[in-house]
């Protein structure tokens, strides 16, 4: 079977990202990375690239006129990589049409709250000093909405009374590096149907 040609997005550490390469490695996911783009030219995630051997390519935004010539140049790179899913690994910027538009309901994105609850870029600190009791992770396909989109997977993570922010990012972090290989999987073995905003996961044969 071909296997499912990935483009990873990254903006920091990149511990998804190492999460997907090791999978992929241990043939626990049918797939392959084709490049990793990074907003930053700093982020570590670029460096856990070069060190699988993927591609490693920083797109700057300041070298753009605007976001929509940075997205253009987004589309473009992850065209040339012939990728046939785009996965954001704790990529911190929306993704505009230009690359949704070219890769329909083919962007996945991890969030770790459960959605629609604690969207936005502090999702763990969020759910924590709200004192929710139960919070966790969610995989979904990425729209023109921040955290918006089709949810694909979800697993709740306890708040026990001792956690910490730090103690539940942990726990959250556990969760995410299982569940988003997983997700990926179903899609690329064809498990994953939308129908309107539901998504449903067929059992594995």
């Amino acid at each position: 079977m071909e296997l499912l040609r990935l483009g990873v997005l990254v903006s920091g550490s990149g511990t998804n990202l190492q999460a997907i390469l090791d999978a992929c490695a241990a043939d626990r996911l049918p797939a392959e990375v084709a490049v990793v783009v990074s907003d930053k030219v700093d982020a570590f995630g670029l460096q856990r690239a070069r060190d699988a051997g993927v591609p490693a390519v920083h797109v700057d935004p300041t070298a753009h006129a605007d976001a929509a010539a940075y997205n253009h140049a987004l589309r473009e790179l992850l065209d040339a990589h012939a990728v046939d899913y785009v996965v954001m690994a704790g990529y911190m910027r929306l993704l505009g049409t230009e690359v949704l538009d070219a890769y329909p309901m083919r962007v996945l994105n991890l969030h770790p709250a459960i959605l629609p609850s604690f969207a936005g870029a502090h999702g763990i600190a969020d759910a924590f000093a709200h004192g929710v009791k139960v919070t966790g992770v969610t995989v979904h396909f990425a729209n023109e909405v921040f955290d918006g989109g089709p949810i694909i997977m979800q697993e709740t993570v306890r708040i026990e009374e001792d956690d910490t922010v730090e103690s539940l990012e942990a726990k959250i972090h556990a969760v995410e590096h299982r569940l988003y290989p997983e997700a990926i999987k179903a899609v690329a073995g064809g498990r994953v149907v939308l129908e309107g905003r539901r998504v449903h996961v067929l059992p594995s044969a």
